[in-house]
């Protein structure tokens, strides 16, 4: 992201830069959480791989091949399945698999095709919960090191509310020195200055509660938090491979064909996970800052979006518009405004009734 500087004030350009930081950490987490779709793809493409090359022929009807995918498995396969789910932490999503599994061994006999659907079953869960991994960490970082800047930004408010500032005031950083000055802009005198080294004391910076971060990472916005918009997406994927793995479709398609259709059944999984894991970055960055400003009194905010050939109507519309604390609704006048936002709300020090 490019950023002319001369166009933002000090506090816009920071909070940009932040939002940048944010989403290149979402780049490293989803490289981590694509390997994990890739290996569960691979894995499963071997798995229709042995099966065309064992069993089929060229030019089987759908009546064989219905016939060999509903042949018998000796249930110590099953141990091989458990194996396979062995790796799945998440309590929610672990027992799903496991009472998935209890269910088949509670069966007399076990087909082909309900072992390959199992299979594709573990695999997209043993993807989704690298991905929910990544998820915790990357917001739970992202929260931590927002709540910090936050904390530097109300010392600005609390030091800039003291004086009748002029509208469209823009607090300058001093370099150098590493300061706040705030100027009156008619008259470019300082009005005061603020350090940002030594802006707070330490005993008034208070650390983000790990009861507040759990607590954020279980809030819903649009009715959903975003855990239950991953294992919505995972089972999803889940569905869509076990309606492929279907006697009808495996006599239907050449080994190509059903390698393919799994690629793109798993890149439409990884298209999911970067939508999601960057709109769910940018709403975490939202509401930290809301919380804080709300606590600390903050009348208002300013949305500034990033301008660039990405930019949606919605926060081209809304860049540079200016909110009252207590009307925010995230998804409205809070970023994030629809999937993939970048758009970010940054406190208003623009008149004395801030």
């Amino acid at each position: 992201m490019k950023v002319d500087k001369n166009n933002f004030n000090y506090w816009q350009l920071r909070d940009l830069q932040d939002e940048q930081k944010n989403q290149d950490e979402a780049t490293k987490r989803l490289k981590v959480i694509n390997a994990a779709y890739q290996k569960a793809q691979a894995y499963l493409s071997d798995e229709v791989q042995k099966i065309y090359r064992r069993y089929f022929y060229a030019d089987i009807t759908a009546n064989e091949v219905a016939k060999i995918m509903s042949s018998h498995i000796s249930p110590s396969e099953l141990v091989t399945l458990q194996a396979l789910a062995s790796n799945i932490v998440d309590k929610e999503s672990k027992k799903a698999v496991d009472d998935y599994l209890n269910q088949l061994a509670a069966k007399i006999r076990i087909t082909r095709l309900e072992e390959l659907q199992v299979k594709a079953y573990i695999a997209a869960k043993n993807a989704g919960d690298v991905e929910l991994d990544q998820n915790i960490k990357l917001h739970t970082d992202v929260m931590k090191r927002t709540w910090a800047e936050v904390e530097k930004q109300g010392a600005i408010y609390d030091k800039a509310k003291d004086y009748k500032l002029p509208n469209k005031t823009k607090p300058a950083l001093e370099s150098k020195e590493n300061k706040i000055v705030i100027k009156n802009p008619k008259t470019d005198k300082k009005i005061a200055t603020v350090s940002m080294e030594q802006d707070v004391p330490k005993s008034k910076i208070t650390e983000l509660p790990n009861r507040y971060v759990e607590a954020a990472l279980n809030s819903r916005w649009e009715g959903k938090n975003f855990s239950s918009r991953i294992w919505d997406n995972t089972d999803k994927l889940a569905e869509r491979l076990q309606e492929l793995f279907t006697a009808k479709e495996l006599s239907g398609m050449s080994e190509r064909e059903m390698i393919k259709q799994i690629e793109v059944e798993f890149n439409t999984s990884r298209f999911n996970a970067s939508r999601l894991i960057r709109t769910e970055v940018n709403y975490f960055y939202s509401k930290i800052k809301l919380d804080s400003w709300k606590k600390r009194g903050v009348k208002q905010y300013q949305l500034i979006a990033v301008l660039d050939s990405r930019t949606s109507k919605i926060c081209r519309a809304i860049n540079n518009k200016i909110f009252n604390v207590s009307d925010a609704v995230i998804g409205k006048n809070v970023p994030p405004l629809h999937p993939f936002c970048r758009t970010v709300p940054v406190i208003y020090l623009g008149n004395n009734k801030s």
